[in-house]
């Protein structure tokens, strides 16, 4: 739904009334949103240096974005007891490390795909500007097919470059993909993979538990 849309949200919880609300934004602080969200039901605001249940030993947490931190706690939500490498693939490209004793060791940030592909058509004269194709070739026979294979298939490399090394860390690693271009890469990977499209909403249930005192080992996990 729209960011900041009242009217949307009231339509998708369709009478329902929340119980407590989580809120987590890499955007500017929205005072009057917050305002009305907190008319719904009790309001919980994380940042990426709130209490949570993974140990952060990110050197500048003040500046660690909320979805990161989400990432990494559902990521130990899913996997208790082992290393946990946790994967968003969305505007940008995110990853983080989670160890098995829970504590968040940081990751890595790059641009998305559509990123990469607007870069291309945006910084030079005369690449165009694609969409994602289901199948790209190694090596394209045309413009468009190599512009495809670079962009597609270099992020499908720099994803296997970062398993195999939290693999050489962490041999018993869990990896999960989550963000709107995770299914095709993870059919892509296929080596036990996990794809979770709700992870930062997990991740998120799992602060709000933690600052709650309550158990963030799934057993109170929602429906998603």
């Amino acid at each position: 739904m729209p960011s900041g849309d009242a009217d949307a949200l009231a339509r998708f919880l369709a009478g329902a009334t929340p119980v407590r609300i989580v809120l987590g934004s890499v955007a500017a602080p929205d005072p009057g949103w917050e305002h009305h969200l907190r008319g719904l039901a009790p309001l919980t605001i994380v940042t990426g240096g709130s209490p949570a249940p993974v140990k952060s030993a990110y050197r500048t947490p003040l500046t660690l974005g909320v979805d990161r931190l989400a990432n990494a706690a559902g990521a130990w939500r899913m996997f208790p007891g082992r290393a946990a490498l946790a994967i968003d693939l969305g505007t940008c490209i995110t990853y983080d490390l989670v160890d098995a004793a829970g504590v968040y060791h940081g990751g890595a940030i790059a641009p998305g795909l559509r990123m990469r592909l607007k870069a291309m058509n945006s910084y030079s004269a005369r690449l165009p500007l694609l969409e994602p194709v289901e199948a790209p070739e190694p090596w394209g026979q045309d413009t468009s097919a190599s512009l495809a294979s670079g962009a597609q298939l270099g992020v499908l490399f720099e994803l296997k470059g970062f398993v195999a090394q939290a693999r050489h860390e962490f041999p018993d690693v869990a990896v999960v993909l989550t963000g709107g271009d995770a299914l095709w890469f993870t059919r892509a990977l296929k080596s036990g993979i996990f794809a979770h499209p709700s992870l930062t909403l997990e991740g998120l249930y799992a602060i709000h538990d933690h600052q709650r005192g309550l158990p963030t080992d799934g057993s109170t996990a929602c429906g998603a």
